[in-house]
């Protein structure tokens, strides 16, 4: 019988030693090896030779806002009409009262009336306070409430900033001596918003014997990063229908309340 060959540990040993299974190793040593046939010995075959592993930046686009209508620009409008059967004096009664809209408003989590006419007590300046998921800003709104055209509107953002200053120097008071006073500048998620609510009273044909109003509200806006914009995104076009339909639940409180 032939005695077993003892392996000795010289500079071309290594080549009898079995590679072990599922080895994908490929450092500078094995390189050198021949890749010839012996027993015992494979060569690497294509599912252990090593791959690279790309990296790279995700594409800009999947930043982009996605809403359902199409939309890229970076001026949003936002409409929603409903004829409900109350008084308009009612109606305005409660579109103005500016510092209640965080009970009953969608996205707004606080709002505090900063400055009021001296004449009307109509709100004239407030501090909004916009919420949805991880999203939280407070932003200053100018607030025109006008009760001969039965509109209440609340503007905010940069390009308002110079016609607040303007009305401050003409001399707007208020307790805070806050009133007119616009600052607008780098606050919050939009280069500007603007929500204006118009009662328009519908007639004793169109009402059918009872009081019937007519209420439009249109939101204008701009995010002020792409960031924000599609985080929006998916709710941005349910604005404006949530709002009124909040609006109408909360009238019905009001009435029910009988305030």
């Amino acid at each position: 019988m032939q005695a077993p060959r003892v392996l000795r540990l010289a500079s071309r040993s290594i080549e009898s030693f079995p590679l072990r299974p599922n080895t994908c190793r490929a450092s500078q040593t094995l390189r050198t090896i021949s890749t010839s046939q012996r027993p015992g010995i494979q060569p690497l075959s294509e599912g252990c030779k090593p791959s690279r592993r790309a990296f790279g930046l995700p594409s800009l686009s999947s930043f982009l806002p996605s809403s359902g209508n199409g939309n890229n620009s970076p001026h949003r409008v936002l409409t929603a009409t409903r004829n409900l059967p109350y008084n308009p004096a009612l109606l305005f009664k409660v579109i103005a009262s500016v510092e209640s809209y965080s009970q009953f408003l969608p996205f707004l989590t606080a709002s505090t009336v900063t400055a009021r006419d001296p004449e009307t007590g109509y709100p004239t300046q407030a501090f909004l306070t916009v919420g949805y998921g991880p999203l939280s800003e407070t932003f200053t709104s100018r607030v025109d409430c006008n009760v001969d055209k039965l509109t209440v509107e609340a503007k905010s953002g940069d390009k308002y900033g110079k016609e607040g200053q303007d009305k401050q120097t003409k001399g707007s008071s208020s307790s805070s001596g806050l009133a007119g006073f616009f600052p607008g500048g780098n606050e919050g998620l939009f280069e500007y918003l603007t929500t204006k609510w118009e009662l328009v009273p519908l007639s004793p044909a169109e009402a059918q014997g009872g009081p019937l109003t007519k209420v439009n509200l249109e939101v204008r806006f701009e995010f002020r990063s792409q960031m924000h914009a599609t985080i929006m995104s998916s709710v941005e076009g349910q604005m404006a229908g949530v709002m009124i339909e909040a609006f109408e639940k909360r009238i019905r409180e009001v009435e029910g309340k009988g305030l």
